[in-house]
């Protein structure tokens, strides 16, 4: 029996669950990368994204190269057949692959009608799992994300003191919302020059006939967002040594031709797996804790509130709520009417 490993593009990191499950014979465990420009040409995609997850996906790839697992990337019009090709080269009975986070990915997988037994590992890209969330929420009469948020500072014990809110309360937020009034000193943003395999992703697009119509209105150059876990590490922590200590104040802040102000700039890293948001969360308390004496508090809790209350709420949401579920319109059972009563004002 051989096991291989298909990854996606927004789960590269050695612990995800798919990879997780194999370490034991990562060196006798076949894994796979596709590029599908079909799936790539479905939506009009900022061209941006797409060199950031094609090349982190390449990067990736050659880190589990060094670490010994036999790597197979392949770029093609759809998924199906490098698959089938990949399977039968390995002589593969199982594939393993991590639960995709959007449903129409999975529903994806289980229409491609492969001919061995699939099976999906648990999603663990969030602090919180699917299950977990679900078990929160179940039976609550209102699903509100202060709530939640909460009750994550409980569990995960970020910002607390005993069973207290550090400082005394849970939510900064009234002073979070600072109008960019006057002239303001903006703090820098981190960014890197892409390397050579990053630059093959970029000529690519710009001469393939698929992408030919999106450069009319996506901005592909300069192209200066990082590509690695490491280079994610290194945003993360230029962000909490110059921008976390004034997060707070103008989070929501826009200002015309300034693109960053003191946004974090990790999404996307979070988004594609380079970083796991608790330890994005554990970060930004351990750099608090060392300076809380020149810290305000306000700018730390509302950094961690977004990551660990508001991202974490609305991927359980999404989980939690039926597939034909819309905000608009009559909500009939309990709990679409939790769910709406949490948008409330």
């Amino acid at each position: 029996m051989t096991i291989g490993v298909w990854v996606l593009g927004d789960q590269l990191w050695a612990g995800q669950s798919a990879l997780e499950s194999c370490l034991q014979k990562h060196q006798q465990t076949p894994v796979i990368f596709i590029e599908s420009l079909a799936h790539a040409g479905q939506l009009p995609y900022h061209l941006q994204k797409l060199v950031l997850v094609w090349s982190a996906m390449r990067h990736f790839a050659a880190e589990l190269r060094s670490l010994g697992f036999p790597v197979t990337y392949a770029q093609s019009q759809d998924f199906n057949t490098p698959l089938l090709q990949w399977i039968e080269q390995y002589q593969i009975t199982e594939l393993r692959v991590m639960t995709p986070t959007d449903r129409p990915f999975a529903t994806l997988i289980q229409k491609l009608n492969l001919t061995i037994q699939v099976t999906f590992t648990p999603n663990n890209r969030f602090i919180w799992s699917d299950q977990e969330f679900i078990e929160w929420a179940s039976g609550r009469k209102r699903l509100i994300m202060e709530d939640f948020y909460r009750q994550g500072r409980k569990r995960f014990k970020i910002l607390m003191s005993g069973n207290q809110p550090v400082g005394g309360r849970w939510n900064f937020d009234k002073q979070n919302r600072k109008p960019p009034k006057g002239k303001l000193t903006l703090p820098e943003a981190l960014w890197f020059e892409p390397d050579s395999i990053t630059q093959d992703v970029i000529d690519f697009i710009k001469q393939s006939e698929a992408f030919q119509d999106n450069q009319s209105y996506w901005l592909l150059e300069p192209f200066r967002w990082g590509v690695t876990r490491q280079q994610a590490l290194q945003v993360m922590k230029f962000f909490i040594e110059t921008r976390l200590s004034s997060f707070g104040p103008y989070q929501d802040a826009m200002v015309t031709g300034e693109q960053t102000m003191w946004h974090a700039m990790l999404s996307p890293y979070l988004n594609i797996g380079l970083l796991h948001p608790l330890e994005v969360v554990q970060a930004a308390q351990l750099a608090y804790l060392d300076n809380s004496s020149d810290w305000e508090l306000n700018s730390i809790e509302g950094f961690i509130r977004q990551v660990l209350g508001w991202r974490e709420y609305m991927h359980g949401v999404y989980v939690y709520l039926d597939d034909d579920w819309e905000l608009c319109g009559f909500v009939r059972s309990s709990k679409k009417q939790a769910i709406a009563n949490s948008f409330l004002p």
